[in-house]
């Protein structure tokens, strides 16, 4: 299961580990692995192995069974025989050579040939007791699953270090390759790509390798359908459902529509679900900075808010435009992912997305009054629409008589900068 960071793979898993317990007619036993969290032991199969076991009570048979058949597989990979030979022999995991080995090898250097014949013979030995505990492990695992087939969720991959995630790969392909024993991978492909062009080199092609593992890709969604059959993306949608869940946003802001077609009009592509509590986290914390006795048109206030904490965590080049009273047209347009209103042209463009409308209107002085344009020829029905705007809000008092855009010395200019500075404070606390 492919997804970026932050996309919720996570949530998703734990949700698809739920619902095959849940319906599951075939007794499913399924595990969930933290990878991650494994990492640090360097014991892959333990780790793996540990999770299956604690499938059933202490004193089961199955449970003993496995425990037994696993032991010796496992002593032998992960003790001093195996380890050890292969270090000397091949060069790898020279840091986790024990002492005492570590000085017949001082001695082998010295030119004992005995002991070269002796760690050798081990070695092969050692190799041998290897393969022969593998297949009663494997031979373990299949009289398992036979009785309740096994699934194991596997997660964090692409977070661990190179050479764990490398060697969690080869343990599922070398001792899981068993009759009804399933593993789900949950982790980002292009990162563990990566991780294995670390731990072989940059010429290894890294997309043949990881797919001799899968049989299976499955891209996590990034939107979903509505009621009405159209695509919502799921940051869109994830945004409404955690201002709504949030526990220090005040009910009244929640209700403020407004504020959910917001993301609606942005390019929120680059932006993960984790981005989107970030932004939240913005939100909430504005909140708390408010003085409710000051407020003056609450609506307008959560709207400039909720916008200001999209700039904020997506383009920190406008944000600092907008700070600084400097901003380029350019910018701002793309940003909003439109052009300048041109009235009363574009009145179906205004009707169709209003908060995007309000938000240009808003912002008209800031952005050296190039949101919006009103045709010479027809400027009363161009005002008239954005009278319309303000009054659905009941900002008509902050409406230029001339204009009937915002008018130079509201009020709404002012909560900008206090918007922008309390978000500034939140740099100092990083």
């Amino acid at each position: 299961m492919d997804g970026k960071w932050g996309t919720g793979k996570t949530e998703f898993c734990f949700k698809l580990k739920n619902l095959i317990e849940a319906d599951s007619s075939n007794n499913y036993k399924v595990g969930y692995v933290n990878a991650f969290q494994a990492d640090h032991a360097n014991e892959p199969l333990l780790t793996l192995i540990s999770e299956i076991v604690s499938f059933y009570p202490k004193k089961s048979y199955q449970r003993k069974k496995l425990i037994k058949n696993a032991v010796p597989y496992l002593r032998l990979v992960g003790g001093i025989g195996l380890k050890a030979g292969l270090g000397f022999a091949f060069g790898r995991y020279a840091a986790d050579i024990p002492e005492a080995f570590t000085k017949g090898m001082e001695t082998i250097e010295e030119g004992s040939k005995e002991l070269i014949d002796l760690s050798l013979e081990s070695l092969i030995e050692d190799q041998a007791e290897a393969e022969r505990s593998l297949q009663t492990l494997k031979d373990a695992l299949n009289n398992i699953a036979a009785d309740n087939p096994v699934i194991l969720l596997i997660d964090e991959l692409d977070r661990c270090r190179p050479d764990f995630a490398v060697m969690m790969l080869e343990t599922i392909k070398h001792v899981f390759d068993v009759k009804n024993v399933q593993i789900i991978l949950i982790t980002n492909a292009e990162q563990l790509k990566a991780t294995i062009k670390h731990s072989y080199g940059s010429e290894t092609n890294s997309h043949d390798y990881l797919y001799k593992f899968f049989k299976y890709q499955i891209n996590l969604p990034t939107s979903t359908k509505d009621i009405e059959g159209g695509t919502v993306e799921n940051n869109v949608a994830y945004f409404k459902a955690t201002v709504r869940a949030s526990k220090v946003i005040p009910q009244e802001f929640k209700d403020n529509e407004f504020i959910y077609e917001i993301p609606s009009f942005l390019d929120l592509s680059n932006l993960s679900l984790r981005n989107i509590e970030q932004i939240v986290r913005c939100i909430e914390t504005l909140t708390i900075f408010e003085n409710e006795e000051q407020s003056k048109s609450p609506i307008v206030e959560q709207i400039l808010m909720v916008f200001l904490s999209f700039v904020y965590m997506m383009d920190k080049e406008l944000f600092n435009q907008l700070s600084n009273n400097k901003v380029v047209n350019k910018d701002f347009l793309d940003f909003m992912q439109c052009t300048r209103l041109v009235l009363p042209t574009d009145r179906p463009i205004v009707q169709q997305n209003y908060t995007r409308s309000l938000t240009l209107m808003i912002f008209n002085k800031l952005n050296n009054h190039r949101n919006i344009h009103i045709s010479e020829d027809n400027s009363y029905n161009g005002k008239d629409i954005l009278r319309g705007i303000m009054s659905k809000i009941s900002l008509e008092e902050e409406a230029d008589i001339y204009s009937s855009c915002v008018k130079e010395d509201s009020y709404v200019h002012a909560y900008i900068n206090h918007t922008i500075n309390n978000l500034l404070l939140f740099d100092i606390v990083k």
